[in-house]
């Protein structure tokens, strides 16, 4: 029956089918006049109801359901985007003024019932961000950490198949004022010294010495940075 009313309505051959026509053709093809004010200010009517939305959002229902998460209330803690994930036993505290992207996630490891997760004041953690924790993950004042960035504490699996079931886990640590780049890899517990910075794509696998630009895959040194 529609295929039947699809060519009547094609054929043109009547006043109503012709009609029926240019509905259809406007309805799939047509625009409105080009009232340039009145759609931005539909725009930004649209765009303010967004924002008043998601702010609501956070502010009654994403906050403190990360809040009820943590050992002891953080001041001035900002969401974007929502609620992180939180997988496994882990215990976490977050200092004042820190940020957060929803759309990031925390993993305790499930060998491990003490999992800590410590980020310091003023911290700045982006969009699809992964954090594993293995025994204590410490990330310091003022750190930045961009998306994309995976950050383990444990060093996976091992090469032997006698070794999977057995990971290696210790204490990560990154240290005040260190900027992880977008897309970079910490795929094992190390230490990040003061003031560093971590390139994008970088894959850490040893040790950063403080005040240092480090990159490539594996990463190494590739300058000092002037403090």
């Amino acid at each position: 029956m529609i295929n039947t009313l699809r060519r009547n309505i094609k054929k043109q051959d009547s006043v109503v089918s012709q009609l029926l026509y240019r509905i259809v053709k406007f309805a799939k093809y047509g625009q409105l006049p080009p009232l340039t004010i009145l759609y931005k200010l539909v725009y930004l009517c649209y765009k303010l109801m967004g924002i008043a939305f998601h702010r609501c959002m956070n502010l009654f229902i994403y906050l403190p359901m990360l809040q009820s998460q943590l050992t002891q209330y953080a001041k001035g803690l900002q969401l974007e985007n929502g609620m992180p994930l939180i997988v496994g036993p882990v215990s976490i505290s977050i200092g004042n003024n820190a940020c957060l992207n929803g759309a990031m996630s925390i993993h305790g490891h499930p060998d491990n019932e003490q999992c800590q997760l410590v980020i310091g004041d003023d911290c700045y953690i982006g969009w699809q961000t992964g954090i594993t924790v293995g025994t204590k993950v410490i990330i310091g004042n003022n750190v930045m950490i961009a998306g994309r960035t995976m950050i383990s504490g444990h060093s996976g699996h091992g090469v032997s198949i006698n070794e999977r079931d057995n990971p290696k886990m210790a204490d990560l640590v990154i240290e005040d004022n260190v900027w992880l780049c977008t897309n970079c890899h910490i795929v094992r517990p190390v230490h990040i010294g003061k003031g560093s910075v971590i390139a994008a794509g970088c894959i850490v696998t040893k040790d950063v010495p403080e005040n240092v630009l480090f990159g490539g895959n594996p990463g190494k040194v590739i300058r000092y940075l002037n403090t």
